[in-house]
């Protein structure tokens, strides 16, 4: 008899912090060719770095938002379909970084799994 080893659905808090983490690591670096020097004048607001600005702004937001929906899912002992939509997203925006060489190893592994589970 062959017994299948089946991955929980949700991450455990540490496997949550490291997504959570490496993303807003991510997104800080990608915003980071909008930070200016002090006295130098503002990117126009249309510009390309101001998208770029905005866009690091808006992935640090939701990755939090989703972060903390799941972690209050997750501590109340009984996570439910929310809290797996949660824990989807957030593995679909870190899909983006799969590949990464300063990905950790477990967090490649969670989120090529789940690209898996979603082919």
């Amino acid at each position: 008899m062959t017994e299948r080893i089946v991955q929980p659905s949700l991450p455990t808090r540490d496997q949550l912090c490291a997504l959570r983490d490496f993303v807003h690591g991510r997104s800080y670096s990608a915003g980071s060719v909008a930070i200016r020097l002090p006295g130098e004048p503002c990117h126009a607001a249309d510009s390309g770095v101001a998208d770029v600005a905005r866009a690091s702004g808006a992935l640090y937001n939701v990755t939090n938002v989703l972060c903390k929906r799941l972690f209050a899912d997750i501590d109340t002992g009984q996570p439910g379909v929310a809290a797996e939509l949660a824990w989807e997203a957030l593995l679909a925006i870190a899909d983006a970084w799969r590949d990464a060489p300063n990905a950790p190893a477990e967090l490649r592994k969670l989120v090529f799994d789940a690209a898996l589970r979603r082919a």
